[in-house]
Parts: C-alpha cells; sequence; structure tokens
C-alpha cells in the first residue's frame, strides 16, 4: 500500500509561473528560449524542457534559460506529483532541477537560489520517502547508473553528487559526474571530476584519456598531453592516444615550425605508430635545430635500432655519451645494439656500465644475466650468480634467480634454501611459491608442496598458476594415495586402507568409492552407504556407483531403496548387467514379501486384500508364476474358475515345471463340468509326477471316472 504524498507547492522563482513572471529576466535572442517560454506559459512543459535545453546548450551562460527551465521541470515535477500521481517521474524532474540550481553554474549561491534549493530538496525528500525510496550509497550510484542509461543526465548527477560523497563510490561516481558534464559542455566542472578521480586511482588509462580530452577543450594543451602521455605509458599503443597526441604535436608544428620538442615529439608519436620514415624526419628537423638535444638524439637511435641499423643506432648512442659519458639508457640500447649483432662480449660491458649508474634497474640486470647465461657453462654460470649474490644478500630477484639455476641444475636442496630466502626478502612474487613447491614435488614432499601453493594462494587468490599447480599436486597426491590404498583392500587390511583413503583431501568420488568399499567388505553397510552416495554427489553420471549403493542397501534388506537405486544406475547405463541383475533381485525379494503377506490373508479369509497385494506383485513383475498361482487360488475360494483356470495358465507358461498346475486346473474344470479339458489336465498331471500322493491317486481315479471323453 503506497503512503500518502503530500501535495507540492512548486518552490519557483516565480510562484505560480504566471505570465508577467517572465518580465523581470531579459530575454535573449534565441528562437529555442522564446519558444520554450510559450510552452512552459501554455503548460506544455516536455515541450518547454526539450526547448530550453536547447537553448542552454546554444548557450552554456545564459542565465534565463537555466532559469525557465528549472520552473519548467519544477511545474513537471508539481504535476506528475499531485495530478497524475506519478511519484518517481516527480522525483526525477525534482533532481533535473535542482542540478540546474545547485550544480549547474560555478558562480556563488545567493540567497534566494539557496532557498529555493533548500524548499526543492525538502519536497523531493517527501517524494522518495513516499515510495519507499532506498538512500543508501549504493542505491543512489545505481539510481544514477539507470537515469544516464535513460538519458537522465541531470536527474543522474543529483544522484552521483550523493554517492560519491562515500569512499566506496567516490572513484566511479566523480567518472560518471565527469562523463556527465563533459557531455552538458560544462567542460571545467567535468575536468574537476576527472581529476577527484584520478586521485582515487591513478592507473586508470580510460579516465586519463578522458581528462585529457577534456583539456583539449579547454584550450589547456600542456595538461592535455601530459594526460595523453600518461594514458599512453599504461597502455599497449593506443592507436587513438596516439593519434589525439599526432594532432597536438601537428598543430604544434604548423604553429611553431622552429618548435624543435615539437618536432621531436611528433617524431617520437609517428615512431611509435610504426610511421618510422616520418618519424625520421621529424627527428633529423628537430636535430637541425636543436643539434644539442638529447632526447632527440636518443629518439634517433632508437628508430635506427628498431630498423636493425645498429651501427646508425650504435653511432647515435656514441655521440650521446661523448657529451654525457653517465647516461644509463645510451649505454643500455647499446648494449642491446651489440647483442643484435653477436657481439657478446662488447654487450655484457655496456650492461655493465648502464648497471654501474643503476644498480637498482631490473631490466638491465635481467637482460646482463640473459648474456651470462649464454656465455658460462652451468657451473660457472652458478660460481658467478653465487659471487654476485654476496655483494647484495638483498636482492630478491638475484636470489630468486640463483635458486631456478639451482633447481635446474638439479641441486634440489641448495633450490629450497634460496627459494625460501628469496620468499623472505620479497614475498609477492608468485613465481618462486610455484617453483619451490615444483622442488618439493621432484623430492616426493607432496604435503610440503601442498603446504606451500595454499600460502601462495591465500596471498594470490586470483593467480590462475598457482591454482592450476595447487589441482595438480593434489591430484597427484591424491593418486598415489589412492593406489596405495588399493593395494592395501586388495590385500583385505580394509582398516588400514580406510585411513589412507581419508587423507586423500580434498576427497574425491574415487576415494569415497574406496571408503564404501572397504566398510561394505566389513559389513558395516550403513557407513558404506554414506561413502557411496558422497562419491555418486561428485560423480553422478556414475552407474557402478549408483549399483554400489543399492548393493548396500539390499545387503541391509531395504528392498525399496535397492530397487531405487538400481533403476538410478540403469538410467545412466542401460546395459549395466550389475544393476539389471539386482533390480530382479530386489523385485523378486519385495514380491517374495508381498505374496506372503498375501497368502497370510488367503488364509484368514481376507481375499479382497490378498489380491491386491498379488496384483501389486504383478504390476512390479508380470512373469512371477506364483503371484499367478496364488491369485488362482484365491479366484477359486472365489468360485471364479474361469479366472482361475486363465492364472494357473500363466503359471504354467512362466514356470513349466509348476506341474501341480496341471491338477489344480483338471479340478476347476470339472466344476466348470468341461469334463474332457478336466481329463486332458488329469492325465498330463499324472505325466509329469513321479511320486505317488494323495493328488495323484484322485487324479487316476478321476481319469478312470471320465474315460468316456478320452477321444483320440
Amino acid at each position: 500500500m503506497k503512503k500518502l504524498v503530500l501535495m507540492l507547492a512548486v518552490a519557483m522563482f516565480i510562484a505560480g509561473v504566471r505570465v508577467n513572471a517572465y518580465d523581470e529576466y531579459q530575454q535573449p535572442v534565441s528562437p529555442y528560449y522564446t519558444s520554450g517560454v510559450q510552452y512552459l506559459k501554455s503548460h506544455q512543459y516536455t515541450n518547454a524542457i526539450t526547448e530550453l535545453k536547447k537553448a542552454l546548450r546554444e548557450n552554456p551562460n545564459d542565465t534565463s534559460a537555466r532559469i525557465q527551465l528549472i520552473n519548467a521541470y519544477l511545474a513537471r515535477a508539481a504535476y506528475f506529483n499531485n495530478k497524475a500521481k506519478q511519484y518517481n517521474k516527480s522525483a526525477n524532474d525534482l533532481r533535473s532541477g535542482l542540478f540546474y540550481m545547485k550544480y549547474y553554474s560555478t558562480s556563488p549561491i545567493d540567497a534566494a537560489m539557496m532557498t529555493n534549493i533548500q524548499a526543492t530538496e525538502n519536497n523531493l525528500n517527501i517524494v522518495m520517502s513516499s515510495v519507499d525510496s532506498d538512500n543508501s550509497p549504493k542505491a543512489r550510484f545505481e539510481r544514477g547508473k539507470t537515469l544516464r542509461s535513460q538519458g537522465e543526465f541531470a536527474a543522474a548527477a543529483i544522484e552521483y553528487h550523493a554517492a560519491q560523497l562515500d569512499s566506496a563510490y567516490k572513484k566511479d561516481a566523480s567518472v560518471a559526474l565527469g562523463d556527465i558534464y563533459y557531455i552538458l559542455n560544462l567542460n571545467e566542472q567535468a575536468a574537476n571530476f576527472y581529476e577527484q578521480a584520478i586521485k582515487c586511482d591513478a592507473s586508470n588509462v580510460e579516465t586519463h584519456l578522458k581528462l585529457a580530452r577534456v583539456y583539449e577543450r579547454l584550450g589547456q594543451t600542456d595538461k592535455a598531453i601530459n594526460e595523453y602521455n600518461c594514458a599512453l605509458s599504461k597502455s599497449d599503443e593506443n592507436q587513438d592516444i596516439l593519434l589525439s597526441l599526432e594532432t597536438i604535436w601537428r598543430q604544434k608544428v604548423a604553429e611553431e615550425p622552429e618548435n624543435a620538442e615539437a618536432h621531436a615529439n611528433l617524431g617520437a608519436v609517428l615512431q611509435k605508430k610504426g610511421d618510422l620514415t616520418n618519424a625520421l624526419t621529424e627527428y633529423q628537423t628537430a636535430e637541425k635545430i636543436n643539434p644539442t638535444n638529447v632526447t632527440t638524439r636518443m629518439n634517433l637511435g632508437t628508430l635506427y635500432q628498431q630498423q636493425n641499423n645498429f651501427d646508425a643506432a650504435i653511432q647515435a648512442y656514441d655521440s650521446i655519451l661523448r657529451l654525457y659519458p653517465n647516461n644509463k639508457m645510451a649505454y643500455y640500447y647499446k648494449a642491446q645494439c651489440l647483442k643484435a649483432q653477436g657481439l657478446k662480449d662488447a654487450a655484457i660491458q655496456n650492461y655493465k656500465l648502464a648497471l654501474n649508474l643503476d644498480t637498482n634497474d631490473e631490466n638491465i640486470k635481467s637482460e646482463l644475466f640473459d648474456m651470462y647465461k649464454q656465455t658460462m657453462t652451468p657451473d660457472e654460470l652458478l660460481a658467478y650468480m653465487y659471487t654476485e649474490l654476496q655483494k647484495t644478500p638483498g636482492d630478491s630477484l638475484a636470489t630468486y634467480n640463483y635458486a631456478y639455476e639451482l633447481h635446474k641444475a638439479g641441486k634440489l636442496d641448495d633450490a629450497v634454501t634460496y627459494y625460501k630466502q628469496s620468499i623472505k626478502l620479497n614475498p609477492n612474487y608468485p613465481n618462486a611459491y610455484i617453483n619451490l613447491a615444483q622442488v618439493y614435488r621432484q623430492k616426493n614432499d607432496y604435503a610440503a608442496a601442498k603446504q606451500i601453493l595454499i600460502d601462495a594462494k591465500s596471498l594470490f587468490p586470483e593467480n590462475g598458476d598457482i591454482k592450476k599447480h595447487l589441482a595438480s599436486v593434489e591430484a597427484e597426491t591424491g593418486s598415489i594415495m589412492f593406489s596405495e590404498a588399493a593395494k592395501l583392500y586388495q590385500q583385505q587390511k580394509y582398516n588400514e586402507a580406510i585411513a589412507i583413503y581419508n587423507k586423500i583431501q580434498p576427497a574425491t568420488a574415487e576415494s569415497n568409492l574406496g571408503l564404501g568399499a572397504c566398510y561394505q567388505a566389513l559389513n558395516n553397510f550403513q557407513t558404506a552407504i554414506e561413502y557411496f552416495k558422497k562419491a555418486f554427489a561428485l560423480d553422478g553420471s556414475n552407474a557402478d556407483t549408483a549399483y554400489y549403493i543399492g548393493l548396500a542397501y539390499s545387503n541391509m534388506d531395504d528392498f525399496a531403496n535397492a530397487k531405487l537405486y538400481a533403476n538410478k544406475a540403469l538410467s545412466i547405463d542401460k546395459n549395466n548387467k550389475n544393476a539389471k541383475d539386482l533390480l530382479t533381485y530386489t523385485i523378486e525379494q519385495e514380491n517374495i514379501a508381498l505374496l506372503d503377506k498375501a497368502m497370510g490373508f488367503y488364509e484368514k479369509k481376507q481375499l479382497n486384500e490378498a489380491l491386491k497385494l498379488i496384483n501389486q506383485a504383478l504390476a512390479q513383475d508380470s512373469t512371477d508364476a506364483n503371484a499367478y498361482y496364488y491369485r488362482a487360488l484365491v479366484y477359486d475360494e472365489q468360485k471364479k474358475y474361469n479366472e482361475a483356470i486363465a492364472d494357473y495358465s500363466s503359471a504354467l507358461k512362466n514356470n513349466p515345471e509348476m506341474t501341480i498346475v496341471y491338477y489344480a486346473m483338471a479340478i476347476d474344470y470339472d466344476y466348470l463340468k468341461q469334463f474332457k479339458n478336466a481329463l486332458t489336465n488329469y492325465k498330463k498331471f499324472l505325466a509329469t509326477t513321479k511320486e505317488q500322493n494323495e493328488y495323484t491317486k484322485y487324479s487316476e481315479q478321476r481319469v478312470k471316472d471320465l474315460h468316456q471323453y478320452d477321444t483320440p
């Protein structure tokens, strides 16, 4: 049931939207404004909003258009609330009006405006409360997303403004606000919110890119370039970013053709785009304008290097080193060129010179190490690495690399020591844990390998390699223990096998089957069933598991459940012989019980109850000769001789050894005075019965009595 919604008093700048109200503001020369005002006067609020928004887009600083747009939103909000009873629409219009009052302009808010803001906020709170609106930061953020997707940008902005006050939503709400202000061409506000978002997360490429585009709109080219470069450094040669940078630097070059930095930067962008020919032209122009610029010379060298023109690249790097002998990057790039030319010793020398200038540069360390690996024997490499490690014992990467080479060389105990040391120095390197676990596996210490990977998983829960290796160790551990337990089972050492199976963690379908088999062998059928069911829960496609459950129930004489699981097994594999045999057996046992109970009713002359049970047995097994025989006896008792004869025939058909049936049929034919049929059945009974008893004596007498019906 909806709560009572209060009538909204429209808190507008001109109460009641009187016609003469608009004379208080200077009317701009805009056809959109003019038509918007006319629509508003005639209470066509939606059309008024459309036209006034166009006027505001045409001139974002048009105060008159903004005020009349606010009036249109508030008037429509009052209509939706008071007349149409469409409260959510009313709330959205109040939000939109509030946005244009409170957030659209960066100008100070005067007392009159503040009064209207407070009145509108009160009205909005009344409407939101009336529809039980959730006003948590999460709900307001999600509502902002919904409104934005519907094109209600101003209304969405109100929700995002509220959400961004909560630290959990500050970044995303700030980005969303930046987007909305950008759409509305309010660029200073857009830049402000993108900047706030970057303070929350400086790694987001998209936000840097958005901020760069706003700066471009604002004509703040240097800031735009910084943001584009930042975005580029965090992405993989993004072509959109490169195109934007190219446009900026081409414009700079056109405006300042003697600006060496502009030419050099344009060359760098073209080089990243793969346009090496034009990049070279720009570098050469920059170098002609300013021959001493190191950055241009460095970029020129990297371009030659990219073209595999290593001699020209080395010449460029050497020209830098002559002026600046402590330039690390010149030595580093030169080393790469020498390496590519196969000059290993010279390359190593330049890597060393670069490393001497920055002993913490991991790229240089890594490439120098690769060079050593190419030139040394394994023992020489280990000796060298050990010597270098003594110089920097706190270097986690060097420690890890040494552990890795020991591992490769099969020195497993030493590898364990140094992998552990590298983890101690830097616990945030996943490969150290993975490799340490691999060493333990090679040492057949699966428990240690598993524990290392469990620890690593807790530190790096999203790392796929750790998850994969842990699963592999668990599978291998389980396989080894499973084989050991299976061997103990074959030796009838069931309790010892149970102890091993229980160590397989997490338990598998196979380990649960093994436990079930052990308990079944110990005649503990209830526990066996529990483990078989656990196995079936893990692998419901295994027909044999369902059969094992049924067999265990059968051993407990619970034939109803035994039959249930036999049928489950056959639903999975209709040709499962064991399940077929079990189903046949369970039905036989159930029918025996039913027929025993039926005969109890028969002896008490409770014939209808007996028939119900016999029919139930035949419904389960239409080939049960005993059921037909017992039902015939009941029919005899009811003097339904024809029905009895039919069932005796069925009994004999399904069990030709049941020769007593001939005698019973002969008696019934006698009752029906069908003497020829009676004589035939007496004879069959005598022919198939060896021993002499009262039935044979009576049959012999009846054969004599009925001899006249003995026709050939």
